[in-house]
């Protein structure tokens, strides 16, 4: 099913100049060469980011006025898996977790059964020039400099923490694997990796010249350790440009009601958690500043019109609601993701659009639009339909699954203090199952902040056990 295009006569002119400092356009850029002009073979970029808050949304401007003003706002979207891992090999292939092998972190890139089986692959088959720029999988060095994922034309990915700074961080002091050469990258201000994926994404698109590409460019931000570009570090002090962020179930009061391991959470202190808050906008600064200046050189290189982008995180975070500072959990602010569709051919944009889409969605929209024939026996479906009609009919609900890890991954322990678990959310109701069986359900009409736990009221066993039923073919138990 293909959407109702408007081909549009001129091009759209898109406001701003960049604000990103060091890295302006060279004189060959400024001249630019038509790109690939076949709207049947539109080209395709996704912005990834990494554990992006919803809210955080708000204070990108670019992306509010050039992707969620243009484009369609998923305002229920979410991970399947609300971890790094699990949730990029779901967005390349279309796939659970449970049926990529790759449940956690760890072992992460070595679980991946199918390497013959994503978007790169298929892409580059249909004569796509393809490109994967930032962080791919998890634990992708212990593959070996000389393993190199099959269907990446161009493949440069964050690879490991400079061991010789004190601080680990993808941010500064990092390894890139350029295409199977390693390359250092040090704490001086261009070498802030924002901008380098930045830089590199513009000459990705540049060397395609005439032939559709699709790319994927993974910004690390806003990840911890929040670092942010020296151009930014005094950015988010004042009541001016940044509101406290501190909705109902912020530091919740009452934690009795939840299970046992978000009991045992250590309370935490408002300032800690606004501190971080703060400090992920900041890193989110450049990201929003590289987004505009890849547009201009899309207009510039006029196929912005024929050009397909996609701006999302791999997960949602917690700052603080639910005392919880991290991903892995099944509240709304762990497994909600920002998911935007921006493609000026489309009817029907701009809009917000409520009906539920998930990043098993990505892999089958983006053949979709690519007219590539959608491989059989995905789990994530084509959003090309609800894109081009609101009214379509939908899934009325979502799995969510989560699998304990071994060992912690983030700074609250997250991964190896959550059990195994699966969800499943509809318009009205949130279930959670864990492993060892306790129970959540909660009321996301009356309760969307997910504060009263109703598992343990026996007027919902009977809904309960519905839900359970309905969950049980999805259950998988490594």
């Amino acid at each position: 099913m293909r959407p109702s295009i408007r081909i549009s006569l001129t091009l759209i002119l898109l406001a701003g100049i960049s604000g990103l400092l060091g890295l302006s356009l060279s004189s060959c850029q400024a001249n630019a060469k038509p790109g690939n002009q076949d709207p049947n073979r539109p080209n395709i970029i996704i912005f990834m980011t990494d554990d992006q808050p919803m809210h955080t949304m708000n204070y990108m401007p670019v992306v509010q006025r050039e992707l969620i003003d243009k484009g369609v706002n998923f305002t229920r979207a979410y991970a399947t898996t609300p971890l790094c891992c699990p949730s990029r090999a779901s967005i390349i292939t279309g796939l659970f977790a449970q049926n990529t092998g790759v449940l956690t972190n760890r072992p992460g890139a070595p679980a991946f059964t199918k390497d013959e089986e994503t978007i790169a692959v298929w892409f580059q088959q249909a004569g796509y020039r393809t490109g994967w720029l930032g962080k791919y999988f998890n634990n992708i060095d212990v593959m070996g400099i000389e393993y190199r994922p099959p269907g990446w034309d161009d493949y440069q990915i964050l690879w490991d923490r400079d061991k010789s700074y004190e601080q680990f961080s993808f941010f500064y002091g990092y390894l890139l694997n350029n295409n199977g050469k390693l390359i250092s990258y040090g704490r001086e201000a261009e070498d802030y990796s924002t901008d380098v994926l930045t830089a590199k994404s513009i000459e990705f698109i540049e060397a395609s010249g005439e032939q559709p590409f699709m790319l994927v460019i993974s910004y690390y931000a806003p990840h911890y350790p929040y670092d942010s570009a020296k151009r930014h570090e005094k950015r988010f002090t004042t009541d001016e440009d940044w509101k406290a962020h501190w909705p109902p179930n912020f530091l919740e009061e009452d934690m009795s009601d939840k299970p046992e391991w978000a009991q045992s959470l250590m309370p935490l202190h408002w300032n800690y958690a606004l501190d971080s808050d703060q400090a992920m906008l900041r890193t989110l600064m450049a990201v929003d500043e590289g987004i505009e200046e890849i547009l201009e050189l899309l207009e510039k290189r006029q196929i912005r019109d024929n050009t397909v982008i996609l701006f999302i995180s791999d997960n949602g975070m917690s700052v603080g609601e639910h005392h919880i500072i991290g991903k892995d959990c099944p509240y709304e602010e762990c497994i909600q993701i920002p998911f935007v569709v921006t493609y000026p051919r489309l009817e029907n944009a701009p809009r917000a659009e409520d009906k539920f889409a998930l990043n098993i969605d990505i892999a089958p929209t983006i053949l979709d639009f690519a007219n590539i024939p959608i491989p059989p026996g995905l789990d994530g479906t084509s959003l090309v339909p609800l894109l081009e009609n609101p009214q379509a009919d939908w899934r009325s609900h979502v799995f969510i699954e989560h699998y304990r890890d071994g060992e912690a991954d983030d700074p609250s322990g997250l991964s190896s203090l959550i059990p195994t678990y699966w969800a499943i959310r509809t318009d009205e109701w949130k279930y959670v199952e864990y492993i060892h069986g306790e129970r959540e359900l909660y009321d996301m009409v009356n309760d969307r902040y997910e504060l009263n736990n109703l598992a343990n009221l026996p007027e919902y066993e009977e809904l309960m056990q519905a839900f359970s039923a309905q969950l049980r073919p999805f259950r998988y138990e490594p």
